[in-house]
């Protein structure tokens, strides 16, 4: 990247801690192509509590409140996951289907927002599937209807807001 600082960690509160005008200086200062890998690295802008716990686990829950970042966290691991070719059939489990397909996939820090647009995958809202190009598929599910989700890896955003007895039916996912 052209724009450099000295010391510059190029980390989000690095570029958060500058005036305004800096920062307005500093992202000025950067071609289009590096503005879109510097927004959209992560790595760099993730929060600690955003990022996978180290060590081996099953289950990791994010309960926090509104502004978190759950949806992008989400997201990205879901992509770094299927880059990674760590997974290959992902289920995409929301309280309703219409949260699964506006929050999820196509919301602003949804999987068709995150990651270089040509590392995006494909959507095919009818059949309430996602593919991504080396193969991976994930399927989105309602937890109205958890009897539908079985052999995936999960990914279910808001079950504390679930129906009393959905989580319970979500055993085979």
């Amino acid at each position: 990247m052209t724009a450099k600082t000295p010391d510059a960690p190029w980390h989000a509160s690095w570029l958060a801690s500058l005036p305004k005008t800096t920062q307005d200086e500093f992202l000025g200062n950067l071609t289009p192509a590096e503005l879109e890998v510097y927004l959209g690295w992560w790595k760099k802008w993730a929060r600690p509590a955003q990022r996978p716990p180290i060590g081996d686990w099953r289950i990791w829950l994010l309960l926090a409140g509104r502004g978190f970042g759950k949806t992008r966290t989400g997201a990205e691991y879901v992509r770094a996951m299927v880059g990674m070719r760590n997974a290959r059939r992902i289920a995409l489990v929301a309280p309703t289907a219409s949260d699964a397909r506006g929050v999820m996939v196509e919301g602003e820090s949804g999987l068709l927002s995150v990651g270089p647009p040509g590392e995006r995958p494909d959507y095919e809202p009818s059949k309430h599937l996602l593919t991504w190009s080396n193969g991976a598929i994930a399927t989105t599910y309602s937890a109205d209807e958890p009897d539908a989700c079985a052999a995936h890896s999960t990914i279910s955003p808001g079950a504390m807001n679930w129906r009393r007895g959905a989580t319970r039916r979500l055993g085979t996912c």
